[in-house]
């Protein structure tokens, strides 16, 4: 049976009684990192760690920008950084006149004094370049998991070059100490095309992880990152008979402010949109991703309900009170709100993570219906209406 729309004005005793409690309690948590009592007498489940995840990523693509102010072309044309090696060889006529060459050859070059710092230096840090006539040494490089991704260059004595057993030892490569000119260049210079592939391979997976995270313009999580992480939420919060909200946002009639105002005006709305958000979300638990357009999904990791609807009536105040500021002019903005809830989160339902999102679109789809710059909320039986405020 459909429960009755309760206007913000006329809430029953017993809701008003919990809506205040709960205002209080989360608006002090606001201040102070919003951590409740039980949270602060249990230690943090970080199954999932999405919000701490987000903003590591968030942190590094914004000291990425900085130092490529022109925004995503420049991160994904940026040149790859220089291949680093590690030269490890007893001789030391042989290991300095190498190194020379190495540098001549542009490569950043560590020089450790024993096969033990050469493992720590290995474990610590991917060299695309081992040169070494070290066998122990290649083989425990190979054990490794940085030194897997290693090309390893044996540099034996003239006549006493063991290739069989080198190449046995994992070298992808064999050479002589003495090897000048040609010979040497044609040796580096397939261990250079190596290294710089496996640099630029490197970089691309950084930069890929970075931009497949964070939406650049609002710094939220992207579309493909709320898919990947908000079923990790509700896995985590049916494991620990936790509750769990999920509250889906748009902003209103947004299509105007880009026909009215243009495109940039609307980029501006966006980004200060999602810092209005942002502010009253608990830092490294709550988070926030842009679906795509005006449309936002905010997740509340133990979060009841009656807690999730004031939340999400708080956020509704904050875009709907204060102007935006763009390009010199003031615009009034307001957004609809869409909660699904559950404490706790059930456990044996199939697709549930995809039924709290059909739920909470649902609910976002009626505050639109019902006029806008309201929050409607609904459970996942779908025809349970439990508050609106408007």
């Amino acid at each position: 049976m459909a429960l009755p729309i309760v206007e913000d004005n006329a809430l029953d005793a017993e809701l008003t009684v919990r809506q205040v409690h709960a205002e209080d309690a989360l608006e002090h948590s606001a201040l102070c990192g919003r951590r409740s009592a039980d949270q602060a007498e249990q230690p943090m489940d970080t199954a999932s760690g999405a919000a701490e995840h987000l903003l590591a990523r968030r942190s590094v693509l914004d000291d990425t920008l900085r130092q490529a102010p022109s925004g995503r072309a420049t991160l994904m044309l940026r040149s790859p950084p220089t291949p680093a090696a590690l030269l490890l060889i007893e001789a030391k006529q042989t290991r300095d006149r190498f190194m020379g060459l190495l540098r001549m050859a542009n490569l950043e070059t560590d020089a450790p004094e024993s096969a033990g710092d050469a493992l720590e230096l290995l474990a610590t840090r991917v060299h695309a370049l081992l040169f070494t006539d070290n066998l122990e040494l290649i083989r425990n490089a190979r054990q490794l998991l940085s030194g897997a991704a290693t090309h390893i260059v044996f540099v034996g004595s003239p006549g006493e070059l063991p290739e069989s057993e080198a190449l046995r030892a994992g070298a992808n490569d064999c050479m002589p100490s003495d090897a000048r000119g040609e010979h040497f260049w044609a040796h580096l210079t397939i261990a250079r095309r190596i290294a710089d592939l496996a640099a630029s391979l490197q970089m691309a997976l950084k930069d890929n992880c970075i931009l497949s995270t964070v939406d650049e313009l609002t710094r939220a999580g992207r579309r493909g990152f709320f898919e990947e992480h908000f079923p990790r939420e509700v896995e985590r919060a049916v494991r620990l008979r936790k509750p769990l909200a999920l509250v889906m946002c748009d902003i209103d009639h947004f299509k105007r402010v880009n026909d009215c105002h243009g495109h940039q005006a609307g980029d501006q709305v966006l980004k200060q949109f999602t810092a209005r958000i942002s502010t009253s979300l608990r830092l490294g638990k709550d988070w926030v991703a842009r679906l795509g357009g005006e449309e936002f999904a905010v997740v509340f990791p133990d979060t009841s309900p009656a807690e999730a609807c004031i939340v999400a009536n708080r956020l509704r105040k904050r875009v709907r009170t204060a102007t935006f500021d763009v390009l010199s002019k003031q615009i009034s903005i307001s957004a609809s709100f869409g909660v699904c809830a559950l404490d706790p989160v059930p456990r044996g339902l199939q697709g549930l993570a995809e039924r709290m999102v059909g739920e909470a679109d649902m609910a976002l789809y009626e505050s639109k219906h019902r006029g806008r710059d309201r929050v409607t909320a609904r459970d996942i039986c779908g025809d349970e209406q439990r508050t609106k405020f408007a």
